[in-house]
């Protein structure tokens, strides 16, 4: 199989849908207006705490929607990569939105203030959702846990660390601690081998 073709079959088995989420908000925010310069507090909060949201979403779906996990345990690629590949077009894709939102601010150096949060939020809520739904067996128990750690973010986590460099790497940091056990659990499949998933 080619790398195109490898892509390609990658992107249909994670959910071209799925994958299309991120950028298709950003249009729609850039469209509305709420993700350009002059939208004030509601659009900056908007534009950079509702596409994380989706990618966590995102990421517990991909995580948890594998129907044939135990098949992909006797193939010789091993599951962890099968996942980190879905995971990397997710991530490509939030990159892409991200992107296009700090584009909007530009030459406003806020721009890559807003790159920065999108990309280091969603990044933590990725790696919470892959965690929790290779843990719970359940796309809505992780889909649960992903709209809790957003919140916490917004409302606890953003106020201790108030100056958004600081808060990019807290992120950056706590998206490495929680993505080390969530790639030890889809490396053996344990965790989606067991028990129904919604």
């Amino acid at each position: 199989m080619h790398n195109a073709e490898l892509w390609r079959y990658e992107a249909k088995r994670a959910g071209r849908h799925v994958l299309a989420a991120p950028p298709l908000l950003a249009v729609l925010l850039l469209g509305t207006g709420l993700g350009l310069r002059g939208a004030g507090f509601t659009g900056t909060w908007v534009a950079q705490a509702v596409p994380p949201l989706v990618t966590g979403l995102a990421a517990a779906a991909i995580a948890g929607g594998e129907r044939a996990a135990e098949l992909h345990l006797s193939l010789p690629t091993p599951l962890r990569t099968t996942f980190a590949r879905r995971l990397a077009l997710l991530g490509a894709a939030t990159a892409l939105a991200a992107l296009a939102l700090a584009a909007a601010l530009l030459p406003d150096l806020a721009a890559l203030t807003r790159f920065g949060t999108v990309c280091a939020f969603a990044a933590l809520l990725t790696a919470i959702g892959t965690w929790s739904a290779a843990r719970m067996r359940s796309v809505a128990g992780a889909s649960t846990v992903v709209l809790t750690a957003w919140f916490g973010e917004l409302f606890v986590f953003e106020r201790v660390f108030a100056a958004p460099a600081v808060r990019i790497f807290a992120l950056l940091v706590l998206a490495v601690l929680v993505a080390v056990p969530a790639a030890r659990l889809l490396a053996d499949g344990r965790g989606l081998l067991e028990g129904g998933r919604e």
